[in-house]
C-alpha cells in the first residue's frame, strides 16, 4: 500500500495530472484501514510519510501525511461502521488537523513558513493575471478615437483599470484571510471525493459500504440562511476590512455557507433531472457551469432560494 501510495504521490508532486492523483492519495490507506488492525495501519502511514519526505523534502510531507492520516482514519471509521456522515465529517477534521501539525513541523525545522509560500505564490499568480486584464483595458482604451477617450466610455474603462489597481493593493491581506476558508472547503471536497473512490474500490473487491444520500435528497437547514444574513450585514460595516479579526471570520465565514449553497443548487438541478428523468449529463454540465463565473452567481442564488423557499416544493408539488 505504501507502494502504491508513493506511486500516486510522485504523479501528484511532479505531472500534470497533480490534482486527481493528489485526491486519490487517501484510497490505498482508506483501503489498508478497513482490512487490517490499525497498528499495522499506522506504521505503513509512517513508512509512506518517511519515503515520501526522503524522496521530495518538507514540501512532499506538507502533501503526503495529511492524505495518508485522513485515509487511514475514514478506513477505521468504516471498519467500525460508523455512518457516511460521521466519517466525512471526521475525515475532514482529521485532514486539517494534519494540514496544521505539518505546517508546525515545517516551521519548527526548517524556521519557514510554508503558508506564506503559498500565499506569495497566489498572490504572484493573481496579480500577474490582474496585470494582463490591465493590459487588455489599456489596448481598449488605445483603440478608442481620440474623441471618445475623454468620453463616458473611456472614463468608465480607466475606472475599470483603477479598480484593477485597487485589487492588487488589496490582494495580500485577502488571500491571507481566506486561507482558514480554503483549507476548510479544500479538506471536506478531500474526504468527500475519497469516500467516493473508496466506495467503488470496495465495490470492485466484493464489499459494500453504506452510500451518502442522494444529491437530489440533499437539503440544508434553513438556519444557514440566517448565518448567511449575519454575514451580509458585517460586510455593510464601513471599513470593515480594519477590524482584522472580524473582516477574517466574515470573510471564511462566506466562502463555507457559498460552497455549501452552491452544493444545495446543484441537489436542486439533482432533484430536477431526477423528478424528469433526464440524463444525468446535465450535472456534470452544472457542475462545469458553476466554476463560470456569470453563472456561479446564479447557481448561488438558486441555492440561496432553495434552502429560504424550498423550491423543490414549490415547483414540483404544485405541478404533480
Amino acid at each position: 500500500m505504501s507502494a502504491i501510495f508513493l506511486v500516486l504521490f510522485f504523479v501528484a508532486f511532479y505531472t500534470p495530472l497533480s490534482v486527481i492523483a493528489a485526491f486519490a492519495l487517501p484510497v490505498p490507506f482508506s483501503i489498508y484501514g478497513y482490512r487490517h488492525n490499525t497498528r499495522m495501519g499506522v506504521l505503513t502511514v509512517l513508512v509512506a510519510a518517511i519515503l515520501s519526505f526522503i524522496f521530495t523534502s518538507f514540501p512532499g510531507l506538507l502533501i503526503s501525511l495529511p492524505a495518508a492520516v485522513m485515509g487511514l482514519v475514514m478506513g477505521i471509521a468504516y471498519r467500525k461502521q460508523k455512518s457516511p456522515r460521521h466519517v466525512l465529517v471526521l475525515g475532514m477534521v482529521t485532514q486539517l488537523a494534519f494540514i496544521f501539525v505539518s505546517i508546525g513541523l515545517v516551521l519548527a525545522i526548517t524556521q519557514t513558513n510554508p503558508v506564506n509560500d503559498m500565499i506569495k505564490g497566489m498572490g504572484e499568480l493573481s496579480n500577474q493575471m490582474l496585470t494582463e486584464m490591465q493590459g487588455q483595458v489599456d489596448n481598449s482604451i488605445k483603440q478608442l478615437p481620440p474623441d471618445q477617450q475623454n468620453g463616458m466610455q473611456g472614463k468608465q474603462l480607466t475606472r475599470v483599470k483603477e479598480s484593477l489597481e485597487s485589487m492588487k493593493v488589496q490582494l495580500p491581506a485577502l488571500i491571507s484571510a481566506i486561507i482558514p476558508g480554503m483549507l476548510i472547503s479544500s479538506s471536506l471536497l478531500a474526504a468527500l471525493i475519497n469516500h467516493a473512490l473508496f466506495r467503488k474500490v470496495l465495490q470492485r473487491m466484493g464489499t459494500q459500504i453504506q452510500a451518502l444520500p442522494a444529491l437530489h435528497n440533499l437539503r440544508f437547514p434553513r438556519s444557514i440562511l440566517y448565518y448567511y444574513l449575519i454575514v451580509l450585514f458585517l460586510f455593510m460595516i464601513p471599513e470593515l476590512h480594519t477590524y482584522r479579526f472580524l473582516y477574517t471570520v466574515a470573510l471564511n465565514v462566506m466562502i463555507v455557507l457559498q460552497l455549501l449553497f452552491a452544493v444545495q443548487a446543484l441537489g436542486f438541478v439533482a432533484y430536477w433531472i431526477h423528478k424528469r428523468n433526464i440524463s444525468k449529463g446535465l450535472l456534470i454540465l452544472a457542475v462545469i457551469l458553476f466554476l463560470i463565473p456569470p453563472f456561479t452567481y446564479i447557481l448561488l442564488l438558486i441555492g440561496v432560494l432553495d434552502v429560504g423557499f424550498n423550491l423543490r416544493n414549490r415547483f414540483f408539488n404544485n405541478r404533480s
